[in-house]
Formats: structure tokens, C-alpha cells, sequence
């Protein structure tokens, strides 16, 4: 066995979890982990991109080494998962290190305790890590070490990037990098995209991994037999298998990996209207009294009257037929952002049923003034701040017109059709 000084993955991990801390800091925004440890857990696969490439090359390293090193004394005296398990362990400790530093460094700033399921995530990771490492060590062990490095580094990004960027949905979940879109306040992980990438992970490191073993394809002298065919079909049929398994898997799946949360995780409080909020959405404070303010205002004014305004997603959603308003609603919003977000929850409304035809320009620009005038209405009859419309048209009718011109409007927008903008606005 080699002295760690002499593992490769182990002095290149600094450097990467270096630059994973960077890149992660850069491009994550942390409010968005708030209260939240599914979206912290799953944030940190964006990071795969570092761990994975690691791993990739660290195994190729070790495996071109042993091809080179390796005499018969060795063959014949270590049996084949023994040499596996020496060279690959330090590769895929330090590559399972980034990934756990990772997921750590997401999940305090939550500030919630890591939920037993999140394990799935977590595991989905480890193979991920373990399918790349397999990867690496195959290379290292059919081609010599100046060109199964840099196809190890090559093609473990290009998989990566592939499954990222693929019009097709179902594969984005192969290599587990777009777990990312996971999960807004009112959203959970959808575990059909973890359980594709760790079906996907552990039936092609098999494969991976059955083809290293087998004699090398491309040596000059081959060696024929039924054991070296049985093997190539075994290790083929892996890779085929998990392919097949894990689009299989993630096929309901589209672009973000959530499902809405149901009706009975939201909890309701207060009357005229009820306010639903579920856990992760009051972590940062209960608003449900400004929000029924913001929703109160509008009603009085001839806005239609809501039962119940909840954070659900629910697009299809009609005050008029339900009673129930949606609005939108994250933990860390400030008294105004929850006021303008309870406040634009009418126009919102009528954004979703805005119709599809010649005239949807028309509609939106009126939808744009109604929400604009809206929310200023809302922030400053509930919180006090001295804000207007910024339509300069509308601003010069009174109070009671501009009232009018935003009831008017709704129901047209409501009715599918087009709104007068008030004149001169463009």
C-alpha cells in the first residue's frame, strides 16, 4: 500500500474544496436556504461539478500508476476488489469530503436540523462520487496515464454539462447536479430525482468497474475465452441497464425536481382572512396579520373579498369562484416584501389567465400599472410608506378615480379583456 503523501487526491482536495467554497459563495444565494434544509441539502450538488472531477482524476492517477507498476507477483497474489479498494478508497474519501464540507456549510445557515430523508440525498452524492471514480479507474486501466487523465477530466465534465444543459429533462438527473432547483418555501424534493441518481450511480460503477477487470481491449496481445467475453457483456450490460433504470425513473420529471406542497402542511391563523403558512415559510417571523392587512385593504376597496389567502402554488386558483387567494411568501422577507407580495397577489391572479391572443401585449402593460399601483396602495395604508403609482397618468387622477381605473381593470383582466391604460401612458 502507498503512503498517503504519495495519493494524489488527497494534496489536490485542498485545492478543490477551495474552489468549491468559491464558487458556491459567488453563485448561491443564501436567504434561499433559509429555514429551508432540503434546498440547503440539495444546493450543495451544484458542487458535484468539483467532487466528481476529483474523483474522476485522482482514480485515473492511481489506476494508470498501477498499470504501469504492477507485475505478476502482484496479479497473482491480490485478488482483484483488494486492489480496487487500495486504490481507490483515498480518491473517493477526499472527493466525499468536499461533498459532506458542502452540504454542511449550506445547512447551518438554515438554521434547521438535518431531516433523516435528506440521508437519501446524501448517499445519492457518495455514488455519484463512487460512478466517477469508477470511471477514472477504467481509463487508467485501458490507456496510459498521459491520455486517460485528460479523458477522465474531459469526459466526467462533458457528462456533467450534458445532463445539465440536455433539452431532454429525464437525463439532467444522471449526474444529480440540477437537484439545485430545489426547493422554494412552499415546495418539497421530488425523491424520484435522487432515487434516479442513485440507481443510475450504482449500476454503472458496476459496469465501470466489471470492464476495469477484464483484459484491455485495446492491448496488442489479446486474450480470448469465455470469461473475457462474459465479462465485457456483464460490464456493458450494466452501463446499459443504468441507463435505461434511470431514465425510467426521472421520466415524469421536467425541469426542477419539487412537488407543491399539499393543503394540510399549511397552517391557518386569524379570520377575514385566514392566513396559511406552512413551517419553513414562518421561520423567519409570523407576517400572517400583515398579510391579511395588505389582502384587507384591497377587499375594502371593492377588490374581491378572500376567505383564505394561502402560499400554496396553485396557478389555477380564482378568488371570485374559490375564496381562496394565493399569494407568494419566503422566509426571508421583510414587512414590506410581504406586503407587496400579499398586495400583488390580485394581479398576480390575473397574470395566470391572462389570454393568449393578439392582445396579450395590451394586457400585460395593464396588468404591470395594476400591480405597480397596487402594491404602492398596500405599503403605504399598511406600513406607512410614502409611495405612488410610478404611471404619471395615473398619479394625476384623484384617489377616487385611480380606485376606479384598478377595480375597472381587474375585472376586465378578470373577463379576458383589454383594459384602457389611463391616458397618455404608453
Amino acid at each position: 500500500m502507498l503512503p498517503l503523501k504519495k495519493r494524489p487526491s488527497l494534496w489536490l482536495m485542498p485545492i478543490f474544496l477551495i474552489v468549491a467554497l468559491v464558487y458556491l459563495s459567488s453563485y448561491t444565494d443564501m436567504d434561499s436556504v433559509l429555514g429551508n434544509s432540503p434546498a440547503a441539502v440539495s444546493g450543495a450538488s451544484t458542487t458535484l461539478l468539483f467532487s466528481c472531477l476529483l474523483a474522476s482524476i485522482g482514480s485515473s492517477l492511481e489506476s494508470s500508476r498501477e498499470r504501469s507498476s504492477r507485475g505478476v507477483l502482484e496479479l497473482s497474489s491480490r485478488g482483484y476488489s483488494a486492489r480496487i479498494f487500495d486504490r481507490l478508497w483515498p480518491t473517493f474519501l477526499a472527493a466525499s469530503v468536499i461533498q459532506i464540507v458542502i452540504v454542511v456549510y449550506l445547512l447551518v445557515p438554515s438554521g434547521q436540523l438535518f431531516e433523516p430523508k435528506l440521508w437519501l440525498v446524501v448517499v445519492g452524492y457518495l455514488l455519484a462520487i463512487l460512478a466517477h471514480s469508477a470511471f477514472g479507474y477504467l481509463l487508467g486501466q485501458w490507456l496510459p496515464g498521459r491520455f486517460a487523465v485528460p479523458l477522465a477530466l474531459v469526459l466526467s465534465y462533458l457528462f456533467l454539462a450534458f445532463t445539465g444543459t440536455s433539452d431532454y429533462f429525464p437525463a439532467h438527473y444522471l449526474a444529480g447536479m440540477t437537484l439545485n432547483g430545489c426547493c422554494m418555501a412552499a415546495q418539497s424534493l421530488d425523491y424520484r430525482a435522487v432515487w434516479t441518481l442513485i440507481v443510475f450511480s450504482s449500476l454503472i460503477s458496476i459496469g465501470f468497474l466489471a470492464l476495469a477487470g477484464n483484459s484491455n481491449p485495446l492491448a496488442k496481445k489479446k486474450i480470448s475465452g469465455r470469461a473475457s467475453k462474459g465479462k465485457y457483456a456483464l460490464g456493458y450490460s450494466f452501463i446499459v441497464f443504468a441507463l435505461v433504470a434511470g431514465l425510467s425513473i426521472s421520466s415524469p420529471l421536467d425541469g426542477t425536481p419539487v412537488v407543491n406542497d399539499a393543503a394540510e402542511d399549511f397552517t391557518c391563523t386569524g379570520h377575514r382572512p385566514k392566513v396559511c403558512l406552512n413551517e419553513v415559510q414562518r421561520f423567519g417571523g409570523d407576517r400572517s396579520e400583515l398579510v391579511a392587512q395588505s389582502v384587507r385593504i384591497l377587499s375594502d376597496l371593492g377588490f374581491p373579498e378572500a376567505d383564505r389567502v394561502t402560499a400554496e402554488r396553485n396557478d389555477d386558483a380564482k378568488v371570485v369562484q374559490t375564496g381562496v387567494l394565493v399569494t407568494s411568501f419566503e422566509p426571508w422577507y421583510t414587512d414590506d416584501q410581504a406586503v407587496y407580495a400579499a398586495a400583488s397577489s390580485y394581479s398576480a391572479e390575473v397574470l395566470n389567465h391572462l389570454c393568449d391572443n393578439d392582445d396579450y401585449d395590451k394586457q400585460y402593460a395593464a396588468f404591470e400599472v395594476l400591480q405597480d399601483w397596487s402594491t404602492a396602495y398596500a405599503l403605504r395604508s399598511v406600513l406607512g410608506i410614502d409611495t405612488e403609482s410610478s404611471n404619471q397618468k395615473l398619479r394625476s387622477m384623484s384617489p377616487r378615480q385611480q380606485q376606479d381605473w384598478a377595480l375597472t381593470t381587474y375585472e376586465q383582466l378578470s373577463r379576458c379583456e383589454v383594459p384602457q391604460l389611463p391616458k397618455g401612458s404608453k
